[in-house]
């Protein structure tokens, strides 16, 4: 008994200038030799989450933006502002695709704290519904929340979570279910996460949150402007890229402008 199914959720489109996720992308950096203009090219990228169905119980991973998110995040909407975002997008419009209410969930685990990931948490918070990240991520998310030095945290988020059912592990792995791994790298935030799902037919998925935005940093092996810790960055992606040859692994990259042409959305299933 394990992982019967997976299915992806669509929280709509976000955008963001493309160097945020890539170096250089459009190859205009300066020289002293030749000076060039730099010109901005920016990027469309999915917002997603994920529902496991498990034998133990039904666990969501990450929660999209905020449905009031050109309100909540002030300036950092014209960074990074949801492009795509309607009530089909809504966290239990989506559930309900699967026949699922915010109620049924029993796991919430969390990739990394940041505003497109945690913006619809508080339909869990008075529901004492398990929510589970990384402890250096949630110390860090605090932290910089109080020294005001918010950016991608957003207090909407962290203040509608205060005194929930929080849990944290510590260390480099923990297994919340059978076939459902939660692996630290770090990298992007402090605590990033990745998850390894195992299904019951034995295919294997990671899920890399937010570690990797684009597929194109597998081959590059650089992150953009979100980069936090290169040393965990390189460690980590060579870690993923290891364990991406085992036999039935799929990486599921959560920002991957293509995403909806290699996956199904909810209620399609992924096996």
């Amino acid at each position: 008994m394990g992982v019967k199914n997976i299915y992806l959720l669509d929280f709509g489109i976000l955008s963001g200038e493309l160097g945020w996720f890539l170096p250089d992308p459009a190859g205009y950096t300066e020289t002293i030799i030749e000076k060039r203009p730099r010109i901005p090219v920016w990027t469309d990228i999915p917002v997603t989450g994920a529902i496991i169905e498990h034998s133990d119980g039904v666990v969501l991973m990450d929660t999209g933006s905020h449905p009031e998110a050109k309100k909540a995040w002030g300036p950092v909407w014209e960074v990074f502002p949801m492009t795509k975002f309607t009530d089909e997008n809504r966290l239990e419009n989506q559930l309900k695709l699967l026949g699922l209410r915010p109620e049924d969930i029993s796991y919430v685990v969390f990739t990394h704290l940041h505003l497109d990931h945690a913006g619809q948490a508080y339909l869990f918070k008075d529901r004492r519904t398990p929510l589970i990240a990384h402890k250096k991520e949630l110390m860090w998310a605090t932290y910089l929340m109080y020294l005001g030095k918010v950016g991608a945290y957003q207090p909407v988020d962290l203040e509608s979570l205060k005194g929930g059912e929080w849990f944290t592990f510590d260390g480099e792995t923990f297994e919340l279910l059978p076939g459902i791994e939660l692996m630290f790298v770090g990298g992007h935030t402090p605590g990033s996460i990745i998850m390894k799902v195992t299904t019951e037919a034995g295919n294997n998925y990671l899920f890399t949150g937010d570690f990797i935005h684009l597929p194109e940093e597998l081959e590059r092996e650089s992150k953009g402007w979100l980069l936090g810790d290169i040393d965990e960055y390189i460690t980590g992606l060579r870690k993923i890229k290891l364990l991406a040859k085992r036999p039935r692994t799929n990486l599921v990259i959560s920002h991957d402008p293509k995403l909806w042409e290699k996956y199904p959305k909810a209620p399609k299933p992924l096996r």
